[in-house]
């Protein structure tokens, strides 16, 4: 199956940096000049500077209005591109790479994602967007909550990565964020790497396809992976995929409608008991009991690596604290917004006009002659 990775904004041109680094077809947006200089994968020709006219080249501060119009203003020449890099060939899906919280990414996705439904409608069109930190204070939570009702309208489905992740390990801050990305890159590569791959199973295209055709809802990549000699149940490791463990977004899994497992590994380490075992837990686990399935014994392998999709999610703790914080906020401040209006008509209720005060006006004939005062001047600056 062929895919397209779009980068949008500074989060999203980073993942899509590191799909360009293993082999996808890559494409990175921006309103930075500076970011996109700053990638080291994606092709320079591939790399497209947007709404230049209205930020000059400088980013939109995270404003995602300003992040809209760019996509706007150079919609057509993103097309256009995005048409010379697919050619004759059909692109089963466009993954959209982007941060929520920001301003490019948050603004300009929905529009494109929009554009690409419109002019690409074979083409599943699916967001791979990036949580903000509780940390990052209101502004990306309201950009987050806004974005998620915008592409749950467009989007076949949103796999969102919950950056409060982040804080589990101890690495810093640079390596934090690209430990993410890395994950994000690492199992959507790892799911694709296996479809239309003979196996004892096979996944074809339209089963991915399928699973993702979800209704804008939200779906989520779990992955597990072990030494096959270090393996005490294979039955464990499947089930740890789909386990909060193995997942980047606080969801409800037993919400979802589908799900999709590749198993990859050595043959004599994949015993149909412990597969069937785990997969039958999941399939009674989910609210939608379809489950799509992949065997890839592979002598050459020495590790066993799991890949679990699941879909038609509509139950997520880190979706739903985005948006009811979002909501409470807009709530507050609307009400602060009209307490300010009201205290404002009421502090400056019943003064005068300038009219009633000055009731006399200014006497005729005490205006100035303006063209006697500019004669004086000029005769006053020669002398």
């Amino acid at each position: 199956m062929r895919a397209l990775i779009i980068g949008v904004g500074q989060c999203g041109t980073k993942i899509a940096d590191l799909f360009s680094l293993v082999d996808f077809e890559a494409l990175a947006l921006n309103t930075s000049r500076g970011d996109l200089e700053y990638l080291k994968h994606v092709p320079h020709e591939r790399r497209i500077l947007i709404g230049e006219s209205l930020t000059g080249g400088k980013g939109v501060n995270a404003n995602p209005i300003l992040g809209r119009e760019a996509m706007k203003r150079d919609l057509p020449l993103v097309m256009r591109k995005i048409g010379s890099i697919i050619g004759y060939e059909d692109v089963d899906i466009f993954f959209l790479t982007f941060g929520f919280g920001g301003g490019t990414g948050a603004g300009g996705t929905p529009v494109l994602a929009e554009a690409l439904k419109e002019e690409y409608p074979d083409s599943l069109v699916v967001a791979i967007g990036a949580l903000p930190l509780r940390e990052e204070g209101i502004r990306p939570t309201i950009n987050a909550a806004i974005t998620i009702d915008k592409l749950s309208k467009i989007a076949d489905s949103i796999i969102a990565i919950d950056n409060n992740k982040l804080k589990e390990g101890g690495d810093d801050i640079s390596k934090a964020y690209e430990r993410i990305n890395y994950t994000i890159v690492e199992r959507i590569a790892s799911l694709l790497a296996l479809v239309d791959v003979p196996g004892e199973q096979t996944l074809d295209a339209s089963d991915l396809k399928f699973v993702l055709k979800a209704f804008g809802s939200f779906a989520t990549v779990g992955y597990a992976k072990a030494d096959a000699g270090r393996i005490k149940s294979l039955s464990r490791l499947i089930t740890r995929s789909f386990e909060s463990e193995g997942l980047y977004l606080e969801a409800n899994i037993e919400s979802a409608l589908y799900g999709l497992v590749a198993i990859h590994g050595p043959p004599e380490t994949l015993k149909a008991a412990d597969i069937f075992e785990a997969l039958n837990y999941l399939t009674n686990k989910i609210r939608g009991k379809q489950i799509f399935r992949g065997f890839y014994p592979d002598p050459r392998e020495r590790e066993v690596e799991v890949v679990t999709l699941l879909s038609g999610i509509y139950e997520s703790r880190s979706i739903e604290d985005i948006i009811i914080t979002a909501k409470q906020y807009a709530r507050s401040f609307m009400e602060a917004k009209e307490e300010a209006e009201n205290r404002k008509k009421e502090l400056l209720s019943g003064l005068p006009d300038f009219d009633d005060v000055y009731a006399k006006g200014i006497p005729d004939g005490e205006y100035p002659d303006i063209e006697e005062v500019s004669e004086r001047l000029r005769r006053e600056k020669y002398e």
